[in-house]
Order: structure tokens, then sequence, then C-alpha cells
């Protein structure tokens, strides 16, 4: 007889976290039955077994295999991080969902994402078993945080999401862009790199492969993300940088790309590298520059300028050639301090110059004849005055013991030794005084004497020996040049000088280009020395190579030739008004340029003068800023050359006012459009530009630039108020007509032609008002203390019709009449007052004319009469 059944069940997978089993011991009476197991894992498969019990003993099972119902994770995955970060994805990674809460077969995980503090989320299903899973979240903004949960999933659904984790997106690469380059600046911007970013760091570095190797580079840090601009400063003119921006957060960085810029060209910015002297004579010496450091010529370099400053005047040399690094120098004065000045050039001008300070030496021309002998501190120079010699002493005022070496030095350099020989006998200086002396004199020409003190001073001195009795003539320096009248001159004068020493100048004679021009005037400056001062006045553009020839009973000496340079005048001077107060000046250059240099501007007028000058030969325009709007005035160019200026071509200008006012005429009128014609009163137009709205909204259109007169406006509504504006405009400015109101017909309504005329029209300063109504439009105005009104009856088959009420040189008053098939038309019209109205009211071919005429007409115009000969109104 059975006693109870036994019922025994267990999970089917051994792990560790699958490890339930249980036994039930059921005591029944019963053949059959049925019991609930409880407290099973969801979705877990279970082997269960029944057991028959026949007297406590068993005696008889079954088992089967049965599944539990799956359910959602009850726990969120492990370990939930980050793997990686860029500024559009985030990698996430996660562990296993614990084995008891996984409550069936992990078959996915649901990622749920969005932008922190946004309440806004996305989710992304992700393949993966229990062991855990990866998904990268993308199309993300860069620099943004990020909040982000994962859950696994069973087949019942996503379970608990893990809790809330943050992630910052990093930047982006920005782009940059240049705003403005000068010659040591670029101005850059670039765009955002996301909302979070900690700060911009700025790169820039020079391209050293060209002819400058030096490299210049920097950076700058701007910090927090607001600020996208940054301005570079103390850069080298002429110079192309490579420039890059780094944005940075706390994911990451990202750099832009280089943006190439070239900074533009600017005169240079240091002097010659070095500059010194050498074959340092009374009247001349030589000097040598170093090139400008590379870095700082700021562009290609295409000369040098050489300024000479001493002796109460300034000489100036153009070196045209960049290779060339000396120079000559003559023409100076003996015992003179010389500046020295040197900067190179180049398209954008001069550079900084470097300075030297030169002084030239003592000269003593000798004639044997006994003449006296300056001293000059140092070193002193006197003649022996015996029978048998005939010589030169030069002697220090130290004692032979504290006087170094010195001594007596040929023309070309070399010292001096005796050689009794050649007659002549040179001193050793070894007791403080340096002799030459004999009987022969070696060579014609100047002889030097240099001494040494003993505390380290030196001094040169220059002596000339002649054989003859009163000396050869030397012309000493360049032909001086000088312009004596002012620029504009029709005849311009300048004179010429040079200079002679040592003997007497008995005749002086200068040529031009080998044509003999004249003697000019002589002055003696110095009895001992011999030294004259010739000058020639020339009156005239008369250019080309001068030369001075001066001579005595003993020598001819010529100088070197002087080129006179003329420019040449331009032609075809135009003006052109650029702005109410600029001009453009155009005009051809001298063909060919000859020894046109530049161009000066004069300008006179509105109370003020001017000039200006401008570079280049070739140059064939410039704009003249800054004058009075209105003003008259009269404007010269002459061509410039290094000496004598060109004759002036002249213009007369007048700048150009803004346009007058603005007419306009309405020549039709439908439901969908108006045709427009207008006019202005005075000056120049360049261009005009109608504008229109309907007046109950505020929505512009716009038709322009237009070049002619006409105009059709299309696609209006009908049955709609529109008010329209002509504008003209020119180089001065813009002048508006009065704004002008008018309403399109109905669908209904029969299409116009009538040509109304804007207020500048109609009442020579005001704008009157048409309106025109698809229905009927009374407009009673009550003007009753000022008008008196007058009514009549015409018949008409036109559009339009327009009379002048008054007499002739009173204030006269226009009259509109209307007709547009069977619509009341209003239309304002008005005396210098601005005091009186019509109205027209019509049915059929009939209309009656309403019109209010000022108290102070006489009474010949208070009636309306048509023209003589004019049917288009009949009296009905």
């Amino acid at each position: 007889m059975p006693s109870g059944y036994n019922i025994s069940y267990r999970n089917t997978e051994y792990t560790d976290c699958f490890t339930k089993s249980n036994t039930i011991s059921i005591l029944t009476d019963s053949l059959g039955g049925n019991y609930n197991i409880v407290g099973l894992e969801e979705g877990t498969d279970y082997s269960i077994t029944v057991a028959l019990l026949m007297d406590g003993a068993v005696t008889d099972r079954n088992t089967v295999l049965q599944a539990t119902a799956e359910a959602a994770p009850s726990a969120p995955p492990s370990e939930v991080m980050v793997a990686s970060v860029t500024s559009s994805t985030i990698t996430v990674v996660w562990g296993e969902v614990p084995c008891i809460h996984q409550n069936g077969a992990i078959t996915g995980y649901s990622v749920q994402y969005g932008v922190m503090g946004s309440g806004s989320t996305e989710s992304m299903a992700v393949d993966g078993d229990s062991s855990g899973g990866m998904a990268t979240i993308s199309g993300l903004e860069a620099a943004t945080m990020y909040e982000y949960q994962v859950a696994g999933r069973t087949s019942a659904g996503p379970g608990e999401y893990s809790s809330t984790m943050t992630t910052l997106t990093s930047v982006r690469a920005p782009t940059v862009i240049d705003s403005s380059v000068g010659p040591f600046s670029i101005s850059i911007s670039w765009t955002s790199s996301g909302p979070v970013v900690e700060r911009y760091e700025v790169e820039w570095q020079r391209d050293s492969s060209g002819v400058c190797p030096d490299e210049h580079m920097g950076s700058a840090t701007v910090s927090g993300g607001s600020v996208r601009s940054y301005d570079i400063t103390n850069l080298f003119g002429d110079s192309s940088y490579s420039i890059r921006v780094n944005a940075t957060n706390a994911a990451g960085s990202a750099i832009s790309d280089p943006l190439v810029v070239s900074t533009v060209e600017a005169a240079p910015t240091a002097p010659p590298a070095s500059l010194s002297s050498s074959s340092v004579t009374p009247s001349s010496f030589s000097i040598q520059w170093g090139r400008v450091p590379c870095i700082h010529r700021n562009g290609d370099i295409t000369g040098y300028s050489v300024l000479v400053h001493g002796n109460g005047s300034m000489q100036m040399i153009d070196i045209n050639d960049p290779d060339v690094l000396t120079t000559d120098i003559s023409g100076l004065v003996s015992d003179t301090m010389y500046l020295v000045q040197v900067a190179g050039v180049n398209g954008q001008g001069t550079g900084v110059y470097r300075d030297l300070a030169v002084t030239t030496p003592q000269t003593v021309y000798l004639n044997f004849g006994g003449m006296n002998l300056p001293t000059n501190g140092l070193v002193n120079i006197s003649q022996l005055g015996n029978s048998t010699d005939t010589g030169l002493v030069c002697s220090t005022d130290q004692s032979a013991d504290g006087t170094p070496a010195g001594g007596w030095f040929n023309p070309d350099g070399t010292m001096l030794s005796s050689s009794s020989s050649e007659g002549f006998f040179v001193s050793d200086g070894s007791d403080g005084v340096y002799l030459l002396r004999g009987s022969g004199i070696p060579v014609e020409g100047i002889y030097t004497c240099r001494a040494t003190d003993s505390s380290g001073n030196s001094r040169t001195v220059f002596v000339g020996l002649y054989n003859e009795q009163g000396g050869e003539v030397v012309i000493g320096g360049e032909i001086g040049f000088t312009l004596v009248s002012e620029l504009t001159a029709e005849e311009p004068q300048f004179t010429l000088s040079c200079n002679s020493t040592d003997g007497p100048a008995t005749s002086v004679i200068w040529t031009r280009d080998a044509d003999t021009v004249g003697e000019g005037t002589t002055v003696l400056n110095d009895a001992v020395a011999a030294h004259y001062t010739h000058t020639l006045t020339v009156t005239g553009r008369l250019g080309g190579v001068y030369v001075c020839t001066v001579s005595n009973s003993i020598s001819t000496t010529t100088s070197s030739g002087q080129n006179i340079e003329v420019a040449s005048s331009p032609t075809n001077l135009m003006v052109t008004q650029e702005t109410p107060t600029s001009f453009r000046l155009s005009w051809t250059p001298p063909s060919p340029l000859g020894d046109t240099t530049g161009y000066t501007i004069s300008y006179t007028g509105g109370g003020s003068s001017g000039s200006v000058n401008v570079a280049g030969g070739s140059t064939d325009s410039f704009s003249l800023t800054g004058l009075d709007s209105g003003e008259t005035y009269t404007i010269s160019l002459i061509g410039r050359s290094r000496h004598i200026p060109s004759a002036a071509i002249t213009a007369q200008i007048v700048p150009i006012p803004a346009p007058g006012q603005v007419f306009v005429s309405v020549s039709s009128i439908t439901a969908t459009s108006i045709s427009l014609s207008w006019s202005v009163s005075s000056g120049r137009v360049a261009s005009w530009e109608v504008v229109w709205r309907p007046t109950d909204r505020g929505t512009e259109s716009t038709s322009g630039p237009l070049s002619g007169t006409t105009y059709t406006i299309q696609q209006l509504d009908p049955s709609t108020n529109y008010t329209l504006t002509v504008s003209a405009t020119n180089v001065a400015g813009t002048t508006d007509s009065t704004p002008i109101l008018f309403s399109t017909a109905s669908n209904q309504a029969t299409s116009s032609s009538s040509e109304l005329e804007s207020g500048a029209t109609i009442g020579g300063v005001v704008g009157a008002v048409l309106i025109i109504a698809a229905a009927t439009l009374v407009l009673n105005v009550a003007i009753a203390l000022l008008l008196r009104r007058q009514r009549g009856n015409y018949s008409t088959s036109a559009k339009r019709r327009s009379e002048m009420v008054g007499a002739p040189g009173s204030a006269a008053t226009v009259l509109e009449l209307s007709k547009l098939s069977d619509i009341t038309y209003a239309s304002p019209f008005q005396t210098t007052s601005n005091e009186a109205y019509n109205v027209v009211r019509g049915t059929g071919r009939t209309a009656e004319v309403e019109y209010e005429v000022p108290q102070n007409l006489p009474p010949s115009t208070s009636s309306f009469q048509p023209a003589a000969g004019d049917n288009t109104y009949e009296p009905v």
C-alpha cells in the first residue's frame, strides 16, 4: 500500500552559481497528486525525480527535466569602465552579471547614454554573453560630458542598469583662420573644439629654408575655451610662418593642420652688420659695410643709402646694387669730422642707419719758395731754410724716449727710407724728429707724416711737395649741385660748383656734353692754400654732363663729369572722385622714362594746400585723400628726377555732390503690378534702387542696383496697400524719394494705365499719397477755415488728368483727376501751404470732381478749366 512520495530536484548546471538541490518527502495515501516547488532560480533547467514509497521503501522513480521561466537580470554588470575616448566616441567595457542574478541566459546588453544634465538619453543594444562585453558609443559631440549606464539582457529584456558614470569626450582639432596680416604681426582666429575646452595653445614657426636660415618660433597659451583669437607679434617681415593651434581638455588634446601665412614686406628693421672706413685722405675716404642681418631685411635688399654729414652740408649716395658693399666718398674738407650713415633699402623703403664718425687729416700744400707751414697740435710740419738742403721736418712735442716710431710715407703708402743715391735723406726719428730732406725731391705728390705720442694719441699730416714755384692747380672732389628755384617753376635755376687748390686759377671753362657753356664766377677762399670756388648758374631744364676745367701757366686740371638729370613730363592727367573727400589721380608716365624717378602732386583749394611725393617713375596713379567735401581744387603734377623737375601739368576738379531730389511717376497699376519711372533734379547717378513693402507688414523687397529709369514691380498682392521708395546713389551719397503709398486693384478691377506722380513730382518738396482702393473710398478733408469748395461734373474716357489751378506766379495747386472704372479714387494734391485736397467719385463714364482751392487765390482761379484743345475732360 503506497505510503507517500519522495520528490527530489536539482539544477542541471553544476557551477558555483547553480548548485541548488533538495529532496522533499510527501506522505499521502493517494496514488497521485501535485506539488509546487518554490525558491527556484529563474531561467534555469532542473531535473525533477518523483519516487513512490511503499511502506516507507522506494519502489519506483520517474525523472523529468523542466526549465523555469527567464526574467530580466536583477543586478547590473560588474566592472563597468571606459576603455578609450576620442572626440566623437566613448568605448565602454564591462564584466559579467553575477550569475545568481542573471535570471536566464544573457543574450546581450543595453547601453543607455546622453549628454550629462540634458535629461535626454539614447539606447543601443550590444550582442554578448554572460562573460561581459564592450560597446563603442559613436556620433558624439567633442569636448562634451556624457553619462552612461549598462544593463544585461535576457529574453525577458534588460535588467538593472549600472550606476551612472560620466566621461568627457576629447576635443576636436580646430581650424585656423587668419584675419589680418602685417609686416610684423599676424592676427588669427580658430573654430571651436567643443563646449569643454581648458585651453588653446598657439604655436608658430618661421620657414627657415629660404635665403635666411635663422629660425623664429614661439608659442602662447590662451586659457579657457571662450577665447578663440590671438595676435602674434614681433615677427619678421616678408617671412613665411606655419601656425597651429592645439586644443586641450581633461580627455586629451587635438592640434590643427598648419596654416601657412606670409607677413608683408617692410623696410629693414636693423642696420648693416658693420661699418668701417679706409684710405682716409684730407679730401676723401672709402667706407665698407656688412649686409643687413637676414632676419631683419623684411624683404629683398635692393641697395643701400649712404649719407655723409659734415662741413655744414649733407651728401647722399644711392647704391642700387645689393652686392655692392663699399663706396668712395670724395670732395671733403681736410681736418673735418664727418658722420657717415649707411642703411639697407628694399621695396618698402629705407631701413635703420648705422653711424660712423670719420675725421679727415690736416693738409698742407707746400711751395718750396719758403711758404709758412701751419702746425696742428701733436704733429708739426716745418720747412728747412738753409741753402744746401730743401726738405721738410715732421716732429712731435714729445721727448725722444717717449715717442714711438713714426715717419714719412710715400704717396703710395710705403714708408720712406734713406737713399743717398736718390739725393734725399730720411731720419729715423730717434730724437723725436722725423726729417725728410735732401737736394732732390723723390716724386711729386702727397706725402704723409705720422707720429704717436706716449699716451697713444696719433696724428697724420698730409704735405704736398711740388717742384715748380706757385704749384699746379688741383681740383678737389666732385662738382657740387644746388637747385635754386622752386620745384614748380617754369624755368628752374640751378648752380654748379667745383673747388681748386694749390695754384692760381687763371682760367675756368665750364662745358655741357663737351660744349662750352661759359666761365661762371670764381671766388678766392684762401690765398695761402690757393683755394678757389668756381660757380656756374644755369637757367632752364638743361641736363647733361657738366665738366669744370681749371688751368694756370703750370698745369691744367679737369673735374670728373657731373650728370645733371632732368625729369620728363607726365601726360593725360585724369581725376576720378572716389569718396566725398578723396580723388583718384591717374596719368601716363613719360616714355621713355629717362631720368624720371617719381612725381610730386600739389593741390590748392578749400582754404588749404599741400603736396605729396610719389616714388617710382613708372607709377601711374595715386589716391589723394583728406580733402574738403564740396570744394574746388586745382591739382598739379610734375615729374621728379635726382636734380631738375619737369614742367607741371594741372587739372581743376569739383567734387561731385550727392544726387538731388528724386522724382517718381507711376504709369500704371494692376492687381499684381505697378510700373514706375523716375528722374533726379540734379547731380550724377551711378545706380538706382527700388524698395517696397506692404503697409501692414515690415518685410521689404528690393530691386537694384538698377541702371535704367523705369521698372515694373511684379507679383504684388491684389487689394493691398504698399509703400515704395526710389533711391539714387553716386560716390558722394544716396538720396531717397518721398515714400509713395499706393493700393493694388482687386482681381476683378480693370487695369489702370494712369500716370500717377510721386510727391516729389506733384508737390515739389513734400510727397503726395496716392490711394487706390478696391471698394468705395471717400476722402473728406475738412479745412473749412482755410479753403472753400467748388464742384463740377466731367466725363472722361482717359485714365488720368492733371491741371494747374492758379494764376501764373501764384501759389499753384496741382489737381489730380483719376478714373479707374467705377472705383472711387482719392488722390491728394498740395499747394505750397499743403492745405488743399480733391476727391473724385465716378460711376460709368461720368466723374464728379470735388476739389478745394486755397482762399487766397484770385477769383479767376477758383474754377477748373481744361486746357485748350484737350477733350480729355468735358462738362456733362
